[in-house]
Protein backbone atom coordinates (compact mmCIF):
# COMPACT_ATOMS: atom_id res chain seq x y z
CA UNK A 1 0.00 0.00 0.00
CA UNK A 2 2.83 2.39 0.91
CA UNK A 3 4.68 1.58 -2.32
CA UNK A 4 1.56 2.24 -4.40
CA UNK A 5 1.03 5.61 -2.69
CA UNK A 6 4.68 6.55 -3.26
CA UNK A 7 4.41 5.54 -6.92
CA UNK A 8 1.30 7.68 -7.48
CA UNK A 9 2.87 10.60 -5.62
CA UNK A 10 6.07 10.48 -7.67
CA UNK A 11 4.08 10.16 -10.90
CA UNK A 12 2.12 13.29 -9.97
CA UNK A 13 5.36 15.16 -9.29
CA UNK A 14 6.73 14.10 -12.68
CA UNK A 15 3.57 15.37 -14.42
CA UNK A 16 3.80 18.74 -12.65
CA UNK A 17 7.53 18.98 -13.36
CA UNK A 18 6.97 18.15 -17.04
CA UNK A 19 4.40 20.93 -17.39
CA UNK A 20 6.67 23.48 -15.71
CA UNK A 21 9.68 22.33 -17.75
CA UNK A 22 7.93 22.58 -21.13
CA UNK A 23 6.35 25.85 -20.04
CA UNK A 24 9.72 27.37 -19.19
CA UNK A 25 11.12 26.28 -22.56
CA UNK A 26 8.18 27.96 -24.34
CA UNK A 27 8.96 31.47 -23.01
CA UNK A 28 10.92 32.64 -26.12
CA UNK A 29 8.15 31.32 -28.37
CA UNK A 30 5.45 33.11 -26.41
CA UNK A 31 7.46 36.34 -26.50
CA UNK A 32 7.71 36.09 -30.28
CA UNK A 33 3.96 35.52 -30.71
CA UNK A 34 3.02 38.37 -28.37
CA UNK A 35 5.41 40.70 -30.17
CA UNK A 36 3.93 39.85 -33.56
CA UNK A 37 0.37 40.25 -32.25
CA UNK A 38 1.24 43.67 -30.82
CA UNK A 39 3.06 44.89 -33.92
CA UNK A 40 0.29 43.88 -36.33
CA UNK A 41 -2.69 45.42 -34.55
CA UNK A 42 -3.28 47.96 -37.32
CA UNK A 43 -2.85 45.48 -40.19
CA UNK A 44 -5.76 44.07 -42.14
CA UNK A 45 -7.26 40.74 -41.09
CA UNK A 46 -5.55 38.67 -43.77
CA UNK A 47 -2.18 40.37 -43.17
CA UNK A 48 -2.39 39.69 -39.44
CA UNK A 49 -3.38 36.10 -40.16
CA UNK A 50 -0.30 35.61 -42.34
CA UNK A 51 2.11 37.14 -39.82
CA UNK A 52 0.61 35.36 -36.82
CA UNK A 53 0.42 32.06 -38.73
CA UNK A 54 4.10 32.21 -39.62
CA UNK A 55 5.01 33.24 -36.08
CA UNK A 56 3.09 30.26 -34.66
CA UNK A 57 4.96 27.85 -36.90
CA UNK A 58 8.31 29.45 -36.10
CA UNK A 59 7.46 29.53 -32.40
CA UNK A 60 6.74 25.80 -32.42
CA UNK A 61 10.15 25.11 -33.97
CA UNK A 62 11.84 27.39 -31.43
CA UNK A 63 10.03 25.59 -28.60
CA UNK A 64 11.23 22.20 -29.87
CA UNK A 65 14.81 23.42 -30.11
CA UNK A 66 14.63 25.05 -26.66
CA UNK A 67 13.41 21.82 -25.04
CA UNK A 68 16.22 19.85 -26.70
CA UNK A 69 18.84 22.50 -25.85
CA UNK A 70 17.72 22.84 -22.24
CA UNK A 71 17.67 19.07 -21.74
CA UNK A 72 21.09 18.71 -23.38
CA UNK A 73 22.58 21.37 -21.09
CA UNK A 74 21.20 19.76 -17.92
CA UNK A 75 22.21 16.31 -19.14
CA UNK A 76 25.72 17.53 -19.87
CA UNK A 77 26.07 18.88 -16.33
CA UNK A 78 24.50 15.91 -14.56
CA UNK A 79 25.34 12.90 -16.72
CA UNK A 80 26.75 10.09 -14.57
CA UNK A 81 29.63 7.72 -15.18
CA UNK A 82 27.83 4.46 -14.54
CA UNK A 83 29.65 1.20 -15.11
CA UNK A 84 28.25 -2.31 -15.30
CA UNK A 85 26.39 -2.74 -12.06
CA UNK A 86 23.39 -4.27 -10.31
CA UNK A 87 21.71 -2.16 -7.67
CA UNK A 88 18.48 -2.39 -5.65
CA UNK A 89 15.52 -0.35 -6.84
CA UNK A 90 15.82 1.75 -3.69
CA UNK A 91 19.32 3.20 -4.14
CA UNK A 92 21.06 6.47 -4.99
CA UNK A 93 22.16 5.12 -8.38
CA UNK A 94 18.58 4.13 -9.22
CA UNK A 95 17.36 7.60 -8.27
CA UNK A 96 19.98 9.26 -10.51
CA UNK A 97 19.14 6.91 -13.38
CA UNK A 98 15.40 7.57 -12.96
CA UNK A 99 15.84 11.36 -12.93
CA UNK A 100 17.96 11.32 -16.09
CA UNK A 101 15.45 9.00 -17.76
CA UNK A 102 12.60 11.40 -16.97
CA UNK A 103 14.68 14.32 -18.23
CA UNK A 104 15.45 12.49 -21.46
CA UNK A 105 11.79 11.63 -22.02
CA UNK A 106 10.88 15.32 -21.91
CA UNK A 107 12.93 15.83 -25.09
CA UNK A 108 12.16 12.50 -26.78
CA UNK A 109 8.78 13.56 -28.28
CA UNK A 110 10.67 16.14 -30.37
CA UNK A 111 13.76 14.11 -31.31
CA UNK A 112 11.70 12.06 -33.76
CA UNK A 113 11.02 15.18 -35.85
CA UNK A 114 14.72 15.82 -36.40
CA UNK A 115 16.36 12.42 -36.99
CA UNK A 116 18.80 12.07 -38.61
CA UNK A 117 20.46 15.44 -38.11
CA UNK A 118 23.34 17.24 -36.44
CA UNK A 119 20.86 18.44 -33.82
CA UNK A 120 20.07 14.89 -32.68
CA UNK A 121 23.72 13.80 -32.78
CA UNK A 122 24.64 16.88 -30.76
CA UNK A 123 21.90 16.12 -28.24
CA UNK A 124 23.02 12.52 -27.78
CA UNK A 125 26.65 13.62 -27.44
CA UNK A 126 25.75 16.23 -24.83
CA UNK A 127 23.89 13.53 -22.89
CA UNK A 128 27.06 11.43 -22.86
CA UNK A 129 26.82 9.19 -25.92
CA UNK A 130 30.11 8.47 -27.71
CA UNK A 131 29.43 8.91 -31.43
CA UNK A 132 32.07 8.34 -34.08
CA UNK A 133 32.75 10.46 -37.16
CA UNK A 134 30.01 10.31 -39.84
CA UNK A 135 27.79 8.02 -37.80
CA UNK A 136 24.13 8.28 -38.80
CA UNK A 137 21.43 7.95 -36.13
CA UNK A 138 17.86 7.75 -37.44
CA UNK A 139 16.24 6.59 -34.20
CA UNK A 140 14.68 8.51 -31.33
CA UNK A 141 14.71 5.42 -29.10
CA UNK A 142 18.22 5.50 -27.66
CA UNK A 143 18.04 5.23 -23.89
CA UNK A 144 20.77 5.62 -21.25
CA UNK A 145 22.97 7.18 -23.94
CA UNK A 146 25.70 8.01 -21.42
CA UNK A 147 26.40 4.25 -21.50
CA UNK A 148 26.21 3.85 -25.30
CA UNK A 149 29.05 4.00 -27.83
CA UNK A 150 28.50 4.15 -31.60
CA UNK A 151 31.50 3.75 -33.86
CA UNK A 152 32.66 5.67 -36.92
CA UNK A 153 30.39 5.49 -40.00
CA UNK A 154 27.89 3.19 -38.31
CA UNK A 155 24.21 3.50 -39.24
CA UNK A 156 21.41 3.22 -36.69
CA UNK A 157 18.14 2.63 -38.51
CA UNK A 158 14.71 4.06 -37.77
CA UNK A 159 12.94 2.93 -34.59
CA UNK A 160 15.99 1.02 -33.34
CA UNK A 161 15.74 0.54 -29.58
CA UNK A 162 19.03 0.71 -27.70
CA UNK A 163 18.92 0.51 -23.93
CA UNK A 164 21.61 -0.02 -21.31
CA UNK A 165 19.27 -0.94 -18.46
CA UNK A 166 16.91 -3.73 -17.53
CA UNK A 167 14.87 -4.47 -14.43
CA UNK A 168 15.05 -7.98 -13.00
CA UNK A 169 13.27 -8.97 -9.81
CA UNK A 170 14.17 -6.29 -7.27
CA UNK A 171 17.28 -4.98 -9.03
CA UNK A 172 18.21 -2.48 -11.71
CA UNK A 173 20.89 -3.80 -14.05
CA UNK A 174 23.06 -1.30 -15.92
CA UNK A 175 25.50 -2.43 -18.61
CA UNK A 176 27.18 -0.40 -21.40
CA UNK A 177 26.33 -0.99 -25.06
CA UNK A 178 29.07 -0.80 -27.67
CA UNK A 179 28.52 -0.66 -31.43
CA UNK A 180 31.69 -0.79 -33.49
CA UNK A 181 32.69 1.06 -36.65
CA UNK A 182 30.83 0.67 -39.97
CA UNK A 183 28.01 -1.35 -38.41
CA UNK A 184 24.45 -1.43 -39.73
CA UNK A 185 21.64 -1.73 -37.18
CA UNK A 186 18.44 -2.49 -39.10
CA UNK A 187 15.05 -0.84 -38.74
CA UNK A 188 13.15 -1.70 -35.58
CA UNK A 189 15.83 -3.92 -34.07
CA UNK A 190 16.49 -4.02 -30.33
CA UNK A 191 19.89 -3.88 -28.64
CA UNK A 192 19.85 -4.91 -24.98
CA UNK A 193 22.17 -4.01 -22.08
CA UNK A 194 25.75 -5.26 -22.24
CA UNK A 195 25.72 -5.99 -25.99
CA UNK A 196 29.01 -5.61 -27.86
CA UNK A 197 28.75 -5.44 -31.66
CA UNK A 198 32.01 -5.79 -33.57
CA UNK A 199 33.18 -3.62 -36.45
CA UNK A 200 31.34 -4.12 -39.73
CA UNK A 201 28.60 -6.30 -38.22
CA UNK A 202 25.00 -6.15 -39.43
CA UNK A 203 21.94 -6.57 -37.23
CA UNK A 204 18.93 -7.38 -39.40
CA UNK A 205 15.68 -5.44 -39.22
CA UNK A 206 13.54 -6.22 -36.14
CA UNK A 207 16.17 -8.53 -34.67
CA UNK A 208 16.42 -8.68 -30.88
CA UNK A 209 19.85 -9.02 -29.30
CA UNK A 210 19.51 -10.45 -25.76
CA UNK A 211 21.52 -8.86 -22.97
CA UNK A 212 25.30 -9.33 -22.97
CA UNK A 213 25.33 -10.67 -26.55
CA UNK A 214 28.68 -10.32 -28.29
CA UNK A 215 28.53 -10.12 -32.08
CA UNK A 216 31.89 -10.82 -33.76
CA UNK A 217 33.15 -8.34 -36.37
CA UNK A 218 31.69 -8.68 -39.86
CA UNK A 219 28.89 -11.10 -38.97
CA UNK A 220 25.20 -10.76 -39.87
CA UNK A 221 22.68 -11.52 -37.11
CA UNK A 222 18.90 -11.71 -37.28
CA UNK A 223 15.82 -13.18 -35.65
CA UNK A 224 14.22 -13.21 -32.19
CA UNK A 225 16.40 -13.84 -30.30
CA UNK A 226 19.09 -12.85 -32.78
CA UNK A 227 21.47 -15.52 -34.00
CA UNK A 228 24.21 -15.61 -36.65
CA UNK A 229 22.80 -15.56 -40.18
CA UNK A 230 26.14 -15.26 -41.94
CA UNK A 231 29.55 -15.75 -40.42
CA UNK A 232 32.39 -13.36 -41.07
CA UNK A 233 34.71 -14.50 -43.85
CA UNK A 234 37.60 -13.61 -41.57
CA UNK A 235 36.33 -16.08 -38.98
CA UNK A 236 36.09 -18.87 -41.55
CA UNK A 237 39.71 -18.68 -42.57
Amino acid sequence: MLWRFAQHFLTTLVIIFSGAYWGFASIPSIMLILQVVENTQHYSLWQRSVYIGFSLGLSYVIWILMVILLTAMIGFLLRPKFKSTQVPFYSIITFKWAFLSVLDRLAKPFIGYLVPSWVVNGYYKAMGCKIGWRAIISSDRLNDVYMVEIGTQSIIGSKVLITAHIAEKDKLILAPVRIGAKCLIGVGSQISPGCDIGDGAVIASRAVLPKYTKVPPGEVWGGIPAKPVRKSTNNNK
